[in-house]
This record gives structure tokens, C-alpha cells and sequence, in this order.
């Protein structure tokens, strides 16, 4: 009998990306507070979904697994819930609106 855990790859890999993003050339803009970036990008198996500071998060289809495995490194934590992910990363929107120079 194999063992789960020996076997574990995990369902969703997050990678943070601190610097504007587009893939086709056109920037990337959250809907609801217009930020342009410090994304947090979401590898869920086949899609790719980006996260606003802010919490709003959406599938972006301009952004394919293939071009995620080009431009970003493996994510370098593990947790133990999405929540928990959120929360650590600072993608729970508590920090909606902060600007850094």
C-alpha cells in the first residue's frame, strides 16, 4: 500500500509577484480597486488565477499554465488551508488600498 503523504504535490502553488504584469501587453487591473500590481499568482492545476491585495481574486485566462511554468519559480511555502496561505501572504485583504514606494 503506498503511502498519501509520501506522494503529496500540492493542488495549488502560490507564487507572489511584487511588479506590474502582462502577458499579451496589456497591464493587468483588478476590478475592484484598480490596482496595476503586487499580485499574488495561483497555480490551480491546469489555470492560473491572479489575487489583489485586496482579496478580489479571478481566473486570467492570458495567463496559461505553460507561461507560469516559464516566469515563476516554485512557490517556497506550504500551509495547511487556503485561509491560512491568504493570511501569511497578506493576499486576506487587510492590507486593501496600501501603497508602498
Amino acid at each position: 500500500m503506498t503511502n498519501p503523504s509520501a506522494d503529496h504535490r500540492p493542488v495549488v502553488r502560490a507564487v507572489p509577484h511584487p511588479g506590474e504584469l502582462d502577458a499579451h501587453g496589456i497591464p493587468i487591473t483588478c476590478a475592484y480597486c484598480r490596482a496595476r500590481r503586487d499580485w499574488l499568482l495561483l497555480n490551480v492545476r491546469q489555470q492560473v488565477f491572479v489575487r489583489c491585495r485586496c482579496a478580489h481574486e479571478w481566473h486570467e485566462p492570458d495567463l496559461t499554465r505553460a507561461y507560469f511554468d516559464q516566469h515563476f519559480t516554485e512557490a517556497e511555502h506550504e500551509w495547511a488551508d487556503y485561509d491560512t496561505a491568504m493570511r501569511a501572504l497578506a493576499f486576506d485583504g487587510l492590507l486593501a488600498g496600501a501603497t508602498w514606494a
